[in-house]
Order: C-alpha cells, then structure tokens, then sequence
C-alpha cells in the first residue's frame, strides 16, 4: 500500500507541523515543581554523609586521625579506608580493550595512598548534612609527597609512575589498520609515495561535564531488599556492578533513577559516593544520604576528553587524499572507571569523516596520570575525531 500521510503535514489532518510548537507530555511535572530529584527525597530517621577530600595530587597517607570528628555535634559516625578495606572492593572497570590492559586497583575510599586531589580519604555520617560537613574540618591528615604526573607525553614515555606495582603508565594500546583488516593498503606506504604530506598535532582540553544537579544518591536498607535511589544515566548497569563489586545477591538490590538533572555522560558511571553510601547505610542499618556540592562535582566527578592527537595525511596535488594516520594518547586520569579505556577509541572510525582514503591506521596510547578519572563527556571519543579530521582537512 502506498502511504497516505503527507510528510509535510501534521497525520494528513492538513495542519502543517513546520513552524508550530511540539506539545510535550512528559514535561508537565518538571515545569510545574513537582519533580523528584535524588536531593529532595527525606527517608524517616536518615542520616547524611559528607567526604573529606584529598588536597594533593599523589601522597602517601601516613596518619590519619579521626577522633575528634567522631566527638562533634550530631556525628554518628566516620570511617576511612582501613574501616572499608575489606568490603568496598575495587570500582568496576567493564571495557577491556585488549588482553594485557593494566587495571590498577580502585577504592572508592583511598585506603593508604591517594592518586589524585579530590580522592575520597574519609566519610562522616551525621543527623544533618551541616554537622556532617562541619566535622570535616575535625580530620587531621598526615601526606608524605610523592611524585607528581600531570603531564600526557612526559607520562607515556616513563620516568615517575603513578601506579608503581603496575611497572608502567601505559595501560593499553589499541591499534586498527586497514592493511591489516584486508580493507586498504599500507598508510606508511602511501605517505611515501604522497605529493603532499599534511602532518599536525592537535591538543584536546580537560573537560568537566557540569550537569545541572549535582550527584546524589539515598540508600535505604532497612527493608529485605536494599534501595537505592541515584541520579544516574545508568541505573541497570549500576544496580549490576554494584552486586559484582560488592558481592550482594541482585535481587536484593533495587535502584531508582528518580528526574536527573542532567548528565552528558557524567552520570554514566558507578561512582565511589555510591558505593560509599550503600556500604554505610547497611553498617548503620539507616538511610543515608550523600550530596555532593557543586566544588565537590568540579573536583572529584570524572572528566571528559584530554587527548593529544597526532595526524598524518597523505594526498596528491590535485586534492585526493590517499592515507590517513591517526596516532592518540588518551589520559586516563588516575584510575579505570566503568568505561574509560574505550572512550578514546570510540572515535577510531570516525576520524576519517565523510572522506575516502585507501589507506587508513589509527593508533590509541591510554595513560595514567596524577589526575581525576576521565570517562564518557557528550559524544564520548567521537567529537575529538570530527574536530581533529575536518582541522588537518582545512
């Protein structure tokens, strides 16, 4: 049968749909007030969580003194890493891009050793969530400096290790070639042979995807099943990994992604506040709260990008291009997060466009480095690639 409904027009009703506003169904209770972000849900008796941050980059911790925080007003408790060491597991990493990738690993509470400034160090729990930050200030932190690595290609050559047990900063090289794959020739080759050969290295920034809500998550576990209630892009994938990690039957586990203001790939994440709160709340046996403020989101939520990304292009004079090589090193930040290997070679077909070249190779270096984790940012991999191919086209 042949469709009797004009595209132009609104269902063949002959009301056009150009220039007219859509009706939303789903917005009324957004635009009104009666939303339910994670931070407005208040649970009978619920505490509140607050964390103390690391303020240097790469430390030994070699005292770390609670006491006094423990004495202040409303706090029921505070726990550091030594308290968690045997429960909270390592932060799930679920893309290994190739079978000898080094995965460091990742408490979601730093236990003797901080590698990056914003790493949890500590956790107070208290009635409100002002006695809980207040008591904060109580903590007293001893550092022994370690050696600092910030900076991409200094860090992939070698010298000073983030992660000494690992040997190296280099978690992983992933390599297409489309020589090797049987769909084009040999690019070294055909920068031979090119007329003219276009060579740039392109610098892609730090990003910090500042969504409009803050994270936040309430655990309750004071029912036979635990609820967790988080504004997250991926509730599914969360309530899985959080059962992997912390050994916890899953269908004793249900989590709720309530109105998230926001995410950009910032919320697609299993985060070490969620892993935090839910421990606390079932040592407690009381919902907990955790939010974070928005300093606390600029320093310790995962960042997006920070690429140095090197292009060789090969072409004859009268414009065809014949080769591309693409060669990438990725900043990992100071851990593995849930899919932060994978982010950079995501682009690894997109970087050469919309144009055709009969030989192709991308290369992708991942690194770690002294700083926040980097993760999925609006697009994930694929904006670097667009920005870097149409650059070296111009």
């Amino acid at each position: 049968m042949t469709s009797t409904v004009d595209p132009t027009t609104d269902e063949g009703t002959g009301e056009s749909e150009l220039g007219r506003a859509r009706r939303r169904k789903e917005d009324e209770h957004l635009i009104t007030g009666r939303t339910r972000w994670t931070d407005n849900i208040v649970l009978p008796g619920m505490l509140h969580a607050a964390i103390l941050r690391s303020p240097v980059a790469h430390a030994r911790i070699t005292g770390l003194d609670v006491s006094e925080a423990r004495g202040m007003p409303g706090v029921v408790a505070v726990y550091t890493g030594a308290d968690l060491a045997e429960e909270q597991g390592s932060l799930p990493c679920a893309w290994p891009i190739t079978e000898d990738m080094k995965t460091p690993n990742a408490p979601a509470l730093a236990v003797d050793t901080v590698h990056f400034a914003g790493e949890a160090v500590a956790v107070v729990v208290a009635r409100s969530a002002y006695e809980a930050h207040d008591a904060l200030d109580a903590i007293d932190v001893d550092y022994e400096d370690l050696p600092v690595v910030l900076d991409l290609e200094s860090a992939a050559q070698g010298g000073d290790l983030v992660h000494p047990d690992l040997g190296t900063n280099v978690s992983a090289t992933w390599v297409f070639d489309s020589a090797e794959a049987g769909s084009g020739g040999n690019v070294e080759d055909a920068i031979r042979d090119a007329e003219v050969v276009v060579e740039r290295t392109f610098r892609q920034q730090r990003l910090i995807p500042a969504f409009m809500e803050p994270r936040s998550v309430v655990v309750d576990p004071t029912a036979s099943q635990i609820t967790m209630w988080s504004a997250t892009q991926v509730p599914h994938v969360l309530k899985l990994m959080l059962a992997m990690t912390l050994g916890l039957p899953e269908h004793k586990l249900r989590v709720i992604a309530p109105d998230v203001g926001g995410g950009f790939g910032g919320k697609l994440q299993v985060t070490p506040e969620e892993v935090l709160t839910l421990l606390i709340a079932r040592r407690l046996h009381k919902p907990v709260k955790y939010t974070e403020t928005r300093s606390e989101s600029m320093l310790a939520a995962h960042h997006g990008r920070d690429q140095v990304q090197k292009l060789t292009l090969a072409a004859r004079r009268d414009g065809t291009v014949t080769g591309l090589k693409v060669e990438l090193l990725a900043d990992m930040g100071a851990y593995l997060r849930l899919v932060t290997p994978g982010v950079p070679i995501l682009g690894a077909f997109m970087f050469n466009g919309i144009y055709k070249f009969d030989s192709y190779r991308f290369a992708c270096t991942n690194v770690f480095t002294n700083k926040v984790p980097t993760d999925a940012y609006r697009g994930a991999g694929r904006p670097e690639a667009t920005f870097a191919i149409e650059r070296i086209m111009d």
